[in-house]
């Protein structure tokens, strides 16, 4: 979604700040859809139907959201994006009708359903093909063709398994039973997957939309600003830090680029930056995002739900996978800078840090309130963040720029459904292809089927589970990669020996990559589009300067101590150990340490780094870390002596 102070061509993108004088008639429908159901959420969050004696069923709960917001999905996504938003055709208004037709059978009949189950009747059949259809083509227009393909084959699969040879037959299945499965039953559609994220997304998604229109944008990018920006390169600092606060809320590289990127990739080129290192710094940002606690974009909640672990526990093992992550993003842009002789921002021209939290603490003490529920009172995440959500609309009275105006309030309502679109219609596609592996059996199968491939080679399973991952993440969201990872690869790292937690986390890392990495790289193409650089370069530094994020991974299941795993010492250890390690192999990427290095220095360094990576005896670790230690502090006091210096020359050079 676009800012709230844009105003877009209602015929080229979709925003809820648009003024309701200014919508066509599929907007407006589209505004009381998004307002309607956000309010249904909001209802539902405060109990107020549990105290009014209205039973909601957890199956028609689904089917509202799932038919709310694939209607509105329908409303505001065009059929094809170069064509725009124009006036109603017949085929919107048909598959809207359709998808709520859908949805509203199962709403209105899920208990009689659920108790009663059976084969499909005709009509059932048909109203039920229809509206896959229709969640078909919005899958298609939010996430593009591949999921697509990958539903339909999954559903066909499903009735014709009978067919299939070795680990893939089944007992296969008439179209009724399928059609009763996939539609009627609690096991595809409306599965677990679309419980989770009707449940406890909605809430978050909110807590998000509050914020932005209450101005947080430029509260962060202040603070961000106010914190980095005296450093060297501190303007790329200032962008990793706003945008690493921002990714978190959207959980979408590109979206965060498209937003952040319009203030901090001008401010980088501003200040002596190549457009296309800019582009670069700004896409590898923006992609940390998903990654980054508290929120990562909706998909912890997923990870939490398949694990059977609280949503604390999964926050806790993102953490310093993420630190390590941005930490060598500060890192090796702090080499960049010193390579091109980049200095910090004048501090008279930065904003006061305590300034700045004066002005917007307000935005700080909700996400305080989120912590303390969740981490200290252990409440779940749906209690925890009805009490920020009050927090914060609390905090907003405190000044005229936050408060709520019934204005505002109709934007957040519109805002928080269109912040779905691509969430909700996408689990319930992939409720079809989860449950078909599921109750086929061949999810256990094709977990069987690649570990005789890979034979006992835990490492070999690793790769080819990582390339199948990121060619996947070619063609589609973050989101869907890792809901179609968990259901066909989950369950072969996990019988291969690797920890749950580390499988999951090792798809969701390496479904993301395709962002930055050429030749898909769309976080990549869309900051070169603002930066106006090339975009194949801007992907090809954005690589280089993601290297962690392809290293990181392979540590979760080496290393899991990086996902909170284990006694303090092991996670302490192999903490310090895998940011050394990638403080070096950066290193031997750019040629600086803390200052430029010759070749041999960098040989050496990617030998140091690159040991640390291959699984040795813990013993030879106890060695390896405690050198690189060293070896970067000394390397680090170089550098101090050497700025020293160079500021002094420069000094003498100005008093002469």
């Amino acid at each position: 979604m676009t800012e709230a102070s844009s105003r877009p061509d209602i015929r080229k993108k979709y925003s809820a700040a648009i003024p309701w004088q200014e919508r066509n008639l599929r907007l407006k429908i589209a505004g009381i859809i998004g307002v309607a159901w956000t309010s249904y959420i909001i209802l539902s969050l405060f109990n107020v139907f549990f105290y009014l004696g209205i039973v909601i069923f957890p199956i028609t709960h689904r089917a509202i959201c799932s038919g709310a917001i694939t209607c509105l999905a329908l409303l505001i996504v065009p059929w094809k994006r170069s064509k725009g938003l124009g006036p109603l055709s017949p085929l919107d208004v048909l598959l809207v009708l359709t998808a709520a037709a859908g949805a509203g059978y199962i709403a209105v009949n899920a208990s009689s359903l659920v108790y009663d189950w059976k084969d499909a009747t005709p009509a059932q059949m048909c109203l039920g093909f229809a509206f896959g259809i229709a969640i078909l083509e919005t899958v298609r227009r939010v996430a593009g063709w591949i999921p697509v393909g990958l539903i339909v084959a999954s559903f066909f699969y499903f009735v014709y398994s009978d067919h299939f040879p070795g680990f893939m037959m089944s007992s296969g299945y008439s179209y009724p039973r399928a059609a009763a499965w996939m539609y009627l039953s609690g096991e595809g559609m409306w599965g677990s997957i679309l419980g989770t994220v009707t449940s406890v997304v909605p809430g978050f998604i909110l807590f998000g939309s509050v914020l932005r229109i209450c101005g947080a944008d430029d509260f962060f990018g202040d603070l961000a600003l106010a914190c980095m920006g005296k450093y060297r390169g501190g303007p790329a600092k200032t962008a990793v830090f706003s945008s690493m606060l921002f990714g978190s809320l959207s959980g979408s590289p590109a979206a965060n680029v498209a937003t952040t990127g319009q203030i901090t990739i001008p401010m980088m080129k501003q200040n002596g930056f190549k457009p296309e290192l800019a582009g670069a710094v700004e896409a590898v940002a923006s992609t940390g995002g998903p990654f980054t606690p508290p929120i990562m974009g909706s998909v912890s909640f997923l990870i939490a739900d398949a694990l059977g672990v609280s949503y604390w526990t999964v926050c806790a093992a993102a953490f310093l996978p993420v630190v390590v992550y941005y930490g060598i993003l500060i890192f090796q842009i702090d080499s960049e800078a010193i390579q091109y002789g980049f200095r910090g921002l004048p501090v008279e021209k930065l904003p006061a840090v305590w300034s700045v939290l004066r002005r917007g603490w307000y935005y700080l003490a909700p996400l305080g309130v989120l912590i303390f529920t969740l981490g200290v009172l252990k409440y779940s995440a749906q209690t925890s963040i009805l009490y920020t959500i009050i927090a914060l609309v609390i905090c907003s009275c405190f000044s005229a720029r936050t408060r709520l105006t019934p204005k505002r309030i109709l934007e957040i309502l519109d805002d928080t459904a269109a912040g779905l679109v691509m969430v909700i219609p996408l689990c319930t596609g992939i409720g079809i292809l989860v449950g078909a592996l599921n109750i086929s059996g061949m999810g256990g199968g094709l977990a069987g089927a690649l570990a005789d491939i890979a034979g006992n080679s835990r490492f070999l399973l690793l790769g080819m589970t990582a390339v199948a991952i990121f060619v996947m993440g070619m063609g589609m969201t973050a989101l869907a990669c890792y809901l179609l990872a968990v259901a066909m690869l989950v369950p072969a790292l996990i019988s291969a020996g690797v920890l749950p937690i580390a499988a999951h986390m090792f798809l969701f890392y390496y479904g993301t990559l395709s962002f930055i990495t050429p030749p898909v790289a769309i976080a990549a193409f869309v900051a070169a589009g603002i930066a106006d650089a090339d975009a194949t370069r801007t992907g090809i530094l954005a690589t280089r300067l993601g290297i962690s994020a392809f290293l990181l991974p392979w540590f979760f299941v080496t290393n899991p101590g990086i996902l909170w795993v284990g006694s303090a010492f092991d996670i302490a250890f192999d903490f310090v150990g895998i940011f050394v390690s990638l403080m070096l192999l950066s290193s031997a990427f750019t040629g600086v340490m803390f200052a430029e290095i010759g070749r041999p220095v960098r040989a050496l360094f990617a030998v140091l780094g690159g040991l640390f990576v291959v699984p040795l005896p813990t013993e030879f670790n106890y060695v390896l870390v405690p050198v690189s230690i060293c070896v970067v502090v000394a390397f680090r006091l170089r550098g101090r002596r050497r700025s020293a210096s160079a500021a002094g020359v420069e000094e003498s050079g100005l008093m002469a």
